[in-house]
């Protein structure tokens, strides 16, 4: 992809993620549904890019769950929504599409969509220019996984890079919730069995309660 990009300079280029490349991420910045590899790395991801981003994505989801995810929203609402819409089956509320919320590979598709928008912020904010984009980017990411979550909450994808970020702001407690709903909704994956042991350790050695060697880091 590097190869054909290089010697394509005339062209734009845009990439719906399959597995992420670490090359691409100074180029990449949110167009639509998609991503656009620009022609030159990116000093930053400006409020303009995210507040586009950010419209977009809060008008699409209606079509998809409702538009009723913010900045603001607990994660315990958006796991009470997940575990009353897909394992409960119980639509009372519901504002999107019940097509959508039957439909597992729709969920996985706009779930990884979402999320692989959210892994450019993700990047930014390991990567930042300044300590503003940082927060610009901490504030975005979280927003866009959170969605992604909420399409798909059993997406494995969705649910470690989401739980990443959290575990860099040490928000211990909102990553627990996360990996018991997903292991709610998919209990015969041992991944999630062994994902849930690792942040219940880190938690319980960041608060103090038996401390105990570093585990693997997870996947970005």
């Amino acid at each position: 992809t590097k190869m054909i990009f290089d010697a394509n300079p005339d062209h734009d280029f845009y990439v719906e993620e399959s597995f992420p490349l670490d090359w691409m991420y100074p180029y990449l910045t949110p167009s639509g549904i998609i991503m656009k590899i620009n022609r030159q790395p990116l000093p930053e991801i400006t409020q303009e890019m995210v507040d586009k981003d950010h419209q977009f994505w809060s008008k699409y989801s209606e079509r998809l769950i409702g538009n009723w995810i913010t900045y603001d929203t607990p994660i315990k609402e958006v796991c009470d929504f997940a575990e009353r819409t897909y394992l409960h089956r119980d639509f009372r509320g519901f504002k999107g599409d019940r097509k959508f919320a039957r439909d597992d590979n729709a969920q996985k598709a706009f779930s990884k969509l979402r999320s692989s928008i959210g892994g450019i912020y993700a990047w930014r904010v390991n990567n930042p220019k300044s300590p503003t984009e940082q927060q610009r980017m901490i504030k975005e990411a979280d927003f866009s996984f959170k969605q992604a979550f909420a399409y798909c909450p059993f997406s494995p994808e969705a649910v470690y890079r989401y739980v990443n970020l959290m575990l860099s702001m040490q928000r211990f407690d909102d990553a627990v919730a996360i990996v018991k709903t997903c292991q709610k909704l998919d209990p015969f994956n041992p991944s999630i069995d062994s994902l849930l042991a690792q942040v219940e350790e880190m938690r319980d050695r960041a608060s103090g309660i038996h401390p105990g060697a570093v585990l693997s880091p997870f996947a970005q």
